[in-house]
């Protein structure tokens, strides 16, 4: 009697948990999604009645186990004695018959029947010498089951019911949008990152612009306001000390030449921001600004123009002497 009086205690605990539990997700969610809620669900009201029934259920359980010892307290010692000595001889009579693990595996495994007992289980069902058993359910399967029945109804109510969570689909297209944003993001990110190897000449007006601006803010002192030269070369003639193109150029302006007095401006700018500034001193090739300095180091040629111009001249060749 006693472990069935805490088996219903702890079922109606979960039970009242479950539904408080319900209550309390549908009232937080009301916000994020519209949805017709019953309005007693917004009443204090209720939430009160439901904690005075919590205590006035754990108050009666709490008197019934008081009356039962002091109904024992009341009963003479011959009394007590006897129901002692009949509760030991009941207990040591379980322990002789039965193991531990017998228990566990009648209460919560198998349920089994014992192998002397199967006769009264047998069925009249015989395939090839295989015979069929009777036996009960295991109480894991079947306690199992009853929870998917529960979860089956709570899932019901939090998703279908009261809407108070997102469905698949909602669940998908919240990590889609999410996904997309950290997609910008990094995109973000990216475009300002560029390398060496990667690096390519700009020619919109935008970045031609900001290359000018970080020109004239850090170049002019030693190159001149029209790239003609100061301290350091001229940028508009086709000699280059370190090679031209937007590679070198890049690459100079990000790790310096302390040897010649060039410090490296990778702390000061971005990869984006010398991108656009390299960019930007090529423009200035060609256009043979007043005093400037005369050529330093080698002339330069790009090579990949230089193949490209060859390729070009083989193929008018060839069409001429076919024509």
């Amino acid at each position: 009697m006693k472990n069935r009086s805490h088996h219903k205690l702890n079922t109606g605990i979960l039970l009242l948990l479950t539904t408080a539990s319900l209550s309390a997700q549908s009232t937080a969610a009301v916000e994020k999604v519209p949805v017709a809620i019953p309005e007693i669900f917004f009443r204090s009201e209720l939430y009160l009645l439901l904690f005075l029934f919590i205590i006035m259920f754990i108050a009666i359980i709490s008197l019934t186990k008081s009356l039962k010892k002091l109904s024992y307290g009341m009963l003479p010692e011959e009394k007590k004695m006897a129901i002692r000595k009949s509760k030991e001889v009941e207990y040591h009579q379980e322990i002789n018959a039965e193991s531990f693990w017998t228990r566990l595996d009648k209460k919560l495994l198998t349920k089994a029947v014992p192998v002397e007992e199967e006769a009264d289980i047998l069925l009249d069902h015989d395939y090839d010498g295989i015979k069929e058993l009777d036996n009960k359910l295991p109480p894991w399967w079947v306690w199992g089951f009853y929870f998917t029945i529960i979860w089956a109804f709570v899932y019901l109510v939090h998703y279908h019911i009261f809407r108070t969570g997102p469905l698949q689909i909602e669940e998908y297209n919240i990590a889609m949008l999410e996904a997309e944003a950290i997609q910008k993001e990094r995109q973000a990110k990216m475009a300002d990152f560029v390398s060496a190897e990667t690096i390519t000449a700009l020619n919109t007006p935008e970045a031609l612009g900001s290359g000018k601006s970080i020109y004239d803010k850090n170049c002019v002192a030693c190159h001149g306001a029209a790239g003609g030269g100061g301290v350091g070369p001229n940028f508009t003639d086709d000699y280059w000390l370190h090679g031209g193109g937007i590679k070198n150029i890049f690459k100079v302006v990000t790790d310096g030449v302390p040897a010649k007095g060039m410090i490296s401006w990778k702390s000061q700018l971005t990869p984006k921001q010398i991108q656009q500034v390299g960019s930007y001193i090529l423009t200035m090739q060609g256009s043979s600004p007043e005093g400037g300095k005369e050529p330093q180091g080698d002339k330069w040629v790009d090579e990949s123009i230089g193949s490209s111009v060859v390729i070009l001249d083989s193929i008018v060749s060839n069409a001429t002497i076919k024509l």
